[in-house]
């Protein structure tokens, strides 16, 4: 797991890898190679996991000087791959040198052979071409810039963001669907001219850097009908513990981010079966009252696989400094409450480890979140619910957002529709409410268009809620939870796999029926009945709680004086773009109970603290603070 960054005809130096440098301190290296007339700069930052000698560092060029290679990430069948490669002889045992010398037989369609988790960029100077690319479900974050003959590109936006080639912008339309959504879907970024590649897809730029995408995704999905729900459960047994053991593969120790429920035990257990030394876990859990700490249960879960456990508290406190820091990593806003909870376990993991794996990826494919029901609920009582006005549910049940959000998804028929309003939290009304005006009457596009892409894929005759975690999978997922949880981990030099993602174990997933997933009230149902071979019931069947944060209960307190505080700052993001007294007026409705705002309000706490971060005018100083965060 590393970094990588490059350019075409722009300046990048060793300074600029400098600010990926936590994303592989192990070793940091580049060079400058030529592309026809244009110079290309090809640099990375590595942390070494696999072939811990000189023959996995990077840039790596082929042995005809024709091909050089930047690569973030782990190929886990790369050892199958070199079965095909039998008139290589290769210096090192690196994955790295497998994908180059693979690419050089295969061209770069090889990439679809991949299991794994990579951004890697490909140079081939004999035809003047370079190739970005990015993996399945988008776990490695690529980002790239270009204006005309200049292009960068990088695993981490601040290499794009502080070059003297980029032209610092927010995008007006990328703010808007972020206020919607929480995050921006490829390829935006709210940085106007950046985007993201796009999972499952490269980049192909030729001499006069004409670019052409292409996606990867190996099959459409195919609901198969006939199944049995013993088949599936021994099926769905045997791809988890091969994913396992593929990710298993590492020339270091690797530890599990152990939170209290079901998907990170399983990873756990099956991992502990599978390595030879006592498995290290991590936990963070809150300090007071409410279902907001999983210490305890997974404390329990670490006594049945006798792992060698550590965990740590936080607080409020802790919480709001790690939180306006993060940004610095993140860098794009993304309103997740389990951004500290996570900074704070990969900063105790670092101690340990410099490889863990998380339950991450298991709830999208096999319906694990609570909204699922929603839409199931949709297709079998729509009827009833259009009947019901939005205004009467909103009184009857003033806190509850998610009801609410279930109702105002339900009025839409068309299917696109209806996924992008069960996203939705600031609606095009209140978003009209919150806009100046001037920024009210922009045309923005439709956000439907993000999704209109990735639903072609899908099985057309699925089962509605089959086709919105296909969606999930590919939207919210790679561009938010994958994003974020990269980031965080790679702040703190630590690897983090992600074994639910294995592409054999999706794709059979997302081949079953609607009710092997969600049956009743039961989710995840076959991975439930799976666990039950070697999980106790106790395990299996608690409450889900992920990582969940008291953001709540704290914006009735002094979390909504602190956003009071950020947005009246004379430089704050909201005296640009927002109505100030409409802000203010959503905590008072908070805090009175009287309507249930926190998501709406960790949205515009979020912006604060990622825009204090990128557009402060000291961005050194920010560097040099995380920087010295980091090392407390």
């Amino acid at each position: 797991m590393c970094g990588i960054a490059g350019a075409i005809n722009a300046e990048l130096t060793k300074d600029s890898l400098n600010l990926i440098n936590h994303r592989g301190p192990d070793f940091q290296d580049f060079v400058i190679e030529n592309m026809g007339s244009n110079s290309v700069f090809l640099g990375h930052t590595r942390l070494s996991i696999l072939d811990l000698s000189p023959t996995g560092n990077q840039p790596m060029k082929s042995k005809c000087g024709q091909y050089t290679l930047i690569f973030n990430g782990e190929i886990y069948n790369h050892l199958e791959l070199r079965k095909k490669l039998t008139s290589v002889v290769f210096k090192g045992t690196s994955d790295t040198e497998t994908i180059l010398y693979y690419l050089m037989k295969f061209g770069i369609d090889g990439v679809r052979d991949f299991n794994g988790i990579f951004a890697l960029a490909l140079l081939d100077k004999k035809e003047e071409k370079m190739y970005l690319a990015r993996d399945m479900f988008g776990v490695k974050p690529l980002y790239y810039y270009q204006k005309g003959k200049t292009l960068l590109f990088a695993s981490e936006l601040k290499i794009i963001k502080e070059n003297p080639a980029y032209e610092k912008a927010i995008d007006l339309d990328a703010l808007n669907t972020f206020l919607a959504f929480r995050y921006n879907p490829a390829p935006k970024t709210i940085f106007k001219g950046i985007k993201k590649l796009e999972a499952a897809s490269y980049l192909v730029l030729d001499k006069n850097l004409n670019s052409t995408q292409i996606d990867f995704w190996p099959r459409k999905q195919k609901i198969n009908h006939t199944i049995s729900e013993a088949e599936a459960v021994d099926q769905y047994s045997f791809l988890f513990e091969q994913a396992i053991k593929r990710q298993a593969l590492s020339d270091v120790p690797i530890g599990v981010l152990l939170s209290g429920g079901l998907d990170s035990a399983m990873v756990a257990l099956m991992l502990a079966k599978h390595t030879d030394k006592q498995l290290k876990t991590f936990t963070v859990g809150f300090q007071g009252k409410g279902n907001f700490n999983e210490l305890d249960d997974a404390r329990e879960t670490a006594k049945f696989i006798k792992s060698d456990h550590y965990d740590i508290f936080m607080n409020i406190e802790q919480f709001l400094e790690t939180f306006s820091m993060s940004y610095y990593h993140t860098e794009e806003p993304i309103a997740a409450a389990t951004i500290p909870p996570l900074y704070h376990v990969s900063k105790l993991a670092h101690e340990h480890v410099k490889v863990v794996m998380s339950g991450q990826g298991a709830d999208e494919p096999m319906a694990g979140y609570k909204r699922y029901r929603g839409e199931k609920i949709i297709g079998d009582y729509g009827k009833i619910l259009n009947i019901l006005p939005l205004n009467a549910i909103q009184k009857l049940f003033p806190a509850n957002i998610a009801l609410e959000r279930g109702i105002y998804s339900s009025r839409f028929k068309i299917e696109i529709d209806r996924f992008v309003a069960i996203f939705t939290l600031f609606t095009p009304e209140l978003k009209q409410k919150l806009f100046k005006p001037e920024i009210a009457a922009v045309a923005f596009s439709e956000q439907r268009e993000l999704f209109d892409k990735i639903l072609a894929n899908s099985d057309p005759e699925a089962n509605s809620l089959n086709r919105l975690l296909y969606l999930d999978t590919r939207s919210l997922l790679p561009d938010s939870l994958l994003l974020f949880n990269d980031k965080i981990t790679m702040a703190h030099s630590i690897e983090n796999r992600v074994p639910f993602l294995d592409m054999d174990l999706v794709a059979f997933i997302e081949s079953l029926p609607i009710k092997y997933k969600l049956n009743g009230k039961i989710t995840k149902y076959v991975q439930r009945k799976a666990a039950a071979n070697f999980l106790p019931g106790n395990i299996i069947n608690r409450k889900k709680k992920a990582f969940e944060t008291p953001i709540g209960i704290w914006f009735k307190q002094e979390l909504g004086n602190t956003l009071i505080e950020l947005i009246e700052r004379p430089n704050s993001l909201s005296r640009e773009y927002f109505n100030i007294s409409f802000i203010k007026n959503m905590i008072g409705l908070h805090k009175n109970k009287k309507r249930d705002y926190e998501k709406h309000l960790f949205i515009l706490l979020s912006l604060e603290y990622w825009y204090q971060n990128f557009y402060s005018e000291n961005f050194s100083d920010v560097v040099l603070e995380n920087a010295n965060y980091i090392s407390k």
